[in-house]
């Protein structure tokens, strides 16, 4: 066995890969039992984590993914495949590989119980032909040529291992199990004596094993020494006979001439998370270090200095880029622990639900991509319950008994969009106004006028729900408050739109319009830095992201208008809620702020906040900057509307503004702007990107 302690990282993240994999798989087969395809890469995986266990000495993993191993072998084997409830076993079985190898991740060891689903397994296994039984029966497996010059095509070798069991073995069929997975550790096994997949009923002194590999001799040695109970090893290169590729293995020569491939350069490497993130700060002093060199050469009278500065921002630009890159990863991550929750969900609810993902390559940064999964869980969970009908529901709204639900992502500028979209009941104004007035949230007043927009802005409200009844799935009031608040600790906005067909002259719903619900995660691709314009607001600097911003004026000469006391400012046609930056900034009181001093600012910077324009006053105007940002204590992010810190090039330090809390405290301070908005449900190519 290895060393723990040493393997133990390296181990978890493949076993998580692996595991990934393994749901995916058994919901492809799920839906095509004859899937050749997907039980050969399920035979694979089970194999791979099989080995890696027992490397690492998890014999309960170990006993679980070998019995999982002959169901699927048996899969491989004979047409139509698994039956029905083979399905449901399986499903156990990854759950309980899942479980055990988080508590392991915690310190807590396997925890596995494997004997009941190992039983549930054989129950499940059909008699084999007598070819199978004679195939198992067979005391060795030689290399396979095709596979072998393969892999030394690859730049791997070929090593013949050798190992004879001491006299005092009372297990051979266990020692030669172990000695063929650690061998496993370093390469591919393309054959061995006896056949890996009979080695239990093994029962000899000599255990034989090619190993495609990079590792050299002495690596081997060593891994095989270290199991133990062996009285003697011996590793050499085992040359491939020349000539058809199909040969029969027996006319392998350990005297036969064999050049060495030349090795080549592994595709991917495996690195610490730390590491990446000890790298992106040392990118983000150089950064800040750059910024302050630049403003110096500015005021300095060097000749050539500033061709030098020039191409000194570019190479750092390109640098800065190529790491944020690095610490991008695929929504893939994310995206794969849904079908299966899906489908488990929607099995409890009685509803028939078709998943559809698209865009699971579309790249993130890791911390980003690590944020995600709770918000998108609460989305798809709120989806299947609320927003998808039963199948009868469906049928008699002249919908298919199957509903849909897209996962979807994809680039938007600077940003990724997620979308969580279904084709259920939509959002129903009336049923949030009564849910709205039974909660105390709206009066009767509000409630009789609220629209579309402002529907689906109260599903956020902390405690909101429309259920009927609370379940262990939703009808609580917590998820989408929780959900925006987490969306917006990673600099980004959640939005919600319903389609819900208009309603003809008769009283009937147009069953032609579009159904269903849309949630929006708008994400910013990276929290390292963000491109901002700086802005004084008193003495204090502020640096609000580009992307929010519309434009800029100037106040004076502008005629401000003032309506129930609110300062608006009218601009192209459109009448803005004019924030004081003083009052906004500084905190966000519970209570509507004053902002009868914003007209005494110099500028207003326009600016997108929660799906509306504000005018933001401010004293001036620095410009644009490069800025490396940095997260708030959460002390200072609950009482200032910003959403992290940035340093400046002279060291001083500059909030982000949070321009949707400023939208919030827009709505607090104007209630009454809401009237007048358009009640229609937007159409699919109206949801805001």
């Amino acid at each position: 066995m290895i060393e723990q302690r040493d393997y133990l990282p390296t181990f978890l993240a493949e076993a998580r890969e692996h595991l990934q994999e393994l749901g995916l798989a058994i919901l492809r087969i799920e839906a095509a039992p004859d899937d050749q395809i997907a039980a050969d890469g399920v035979f694979r995986v089970a194999h791979s984590l099989k080995g890696m266990s027992a490397a690492m000495g998890f014999e309960r993993i170990v006993a679980l993914t070998h019995a999982m191993e002959d169901v699927f072998e048996l899969l491989r084997q004979r047409a139509g495949g698994l039956p029905p409830d083979a399905i449901d076993v399986l499903s156990a079985c990854l759950d309980a590989l899942e479980t055990a190898v988080e508590r392991i991740a915690t310190g807590g060891g396997e925890t596995l119980d494997p004997a009941l689903l190992v039983e549930r397994l054989r129950l499940l296994a059909r008699e084999r032909t007598p070819e199978q039984e004679l195939a198992r029966e067979g005391d060795a497996a030689l290399p396979d040529l095709v596979n072998a010059r393969e892999r030394l095509a690859a730049g791997e070798r070929l090593l013949h291992v050798v190992a004879d069991l001491s006299d005092d073995c009372q297990m051979p069929a266990v020692r030669a199990f172990m000695l063929f997975e650690a061998l496993r550790v370093n390469g591919e096994l393309v054959g061995g004596v006896p056949a890996p997949e009979a080695v239990e009923r093994f029962a000899g002194r000599r255990v034989e094993a090619w190993v495609a590999t990079r590792s050299d001799e002495e690596t081997l040695d060593e891994s095989a020494r270290a199991v133990g109970e062996l009285a003697d090893v011996a590793v050499r290169e085992q040359p491939l006979p020349e000539g058809d590729p199909a040969a029969p293995a027996d006319a392998l020569s350990a005297d036969a001439p064999s050049p060495r491939a030349a090795a080549g350069p592994a595709a991917t490497v495996r690195v610490d998370a730390e590491r990446l993130d000890e790298l992106l700060h040392l990118m983000s002093e150089l950064v800040q270090h750059r910024t302050t060199v630049e403003a110096l050469a500015a005021e300095a009278d060097v000749p050539g200095l500033a061709p030098a500065m020039q191409r000194l921002a570019r190479t750092s630009q390109a640098l800065q880029e190529t790491v944020t890159r690095v610490r991008m990863v695929p929504v893939e991550s994310v995206f794969l622990r849904f079908p299966r929750l899906v489908r488990d969900l929607a099995t409890r609810l009685g509803k028939q639900v078709e998943l559809r993902m698209e865009g699971a390559d579309t790249e993130l940064d890791r911390t980003v991509v690590d944020a995600l999964g709770d918000p998108l869980i609460h989305l798809v969970r709120n989806a299947l319950d609320h927003g998808l009908e039963t199948p009868a529901e469906r049928t008699a709204a002249g919908k298919p008994e199957t509903g849909v639900l897209e996962l979807a992502a994809r680039h938007a500028g600077g940003h990724v969009v997620v979308s969580v979209r279904d084709d259920g009941r939509g959002i129903d104004p009336a049923a949030v106004a009564r849910a709205a007035v039974e909660r105390g949230l709206l009066d009767a007043t509000a409630a009789a006028v609220l629209d579309a927009t402002a529907a689906a802005e109260l599903l956020f409200a902390p405690g909101f729900s429309t259920a009927a009844a609370t379940t262990d799935v939703s009808g609580r009031g917590v998820g989408m408050d929780a959900v925006r608040a987490s969306v917006r600790a990673l600099g980004g906005e959640v939005t919600i739109t319903g389609f819900r067909p208009p309603v003809t002259a008769s009283g009937d719903l147009q069953a032609t319009s579009p159904w269903g619900t849309c949630a929006q995660l708008r994400l910013p691709l990276t929290l390292a830095s963000i491109s901002a314009l700086l802005v004084g607001v008193g003495e204090l600097p502020y640096a609000i992201p580009l992307d929010r911003v519309v434009r800029t004026v100037r106040l004076d000469g502008l005629p401000v208008r003032t309506v129930r006391g609110v300062p608006l400012l009218p601009l192209g046609g459109e009448l803005l809620p004019l924030l004081d930056g003083a009052q906004s900034l500084s905190a966000t009181p519970a209570s509507a702020p004053d902002h009868a001093g914003a007209a005494e600012q110099g500028y207003a910077v326009i600016i997108n906040a929660s799906g509306r324009r504000v005018a933001l006053a401010v004293s001036s105007l620095a410009g644009q900057r490069e800025l490396v940002t940095r997260r708030l204590p959460r002390t200072v992010s609950q009482r200032a509307a910003a959403a992290g810190g940035a340093v400046l090039p002279e060291g001083g330090i500059a909030l982000v503004v949070d321009c949707d809390a400023l939208g919030d405290v827009d709505r607090r301070s104007s209630p009454a702007m809401t009237e007048g908005r358009n009640t229609d449900f937007p159409a699919t190519e109206g949801v805001p990107a």
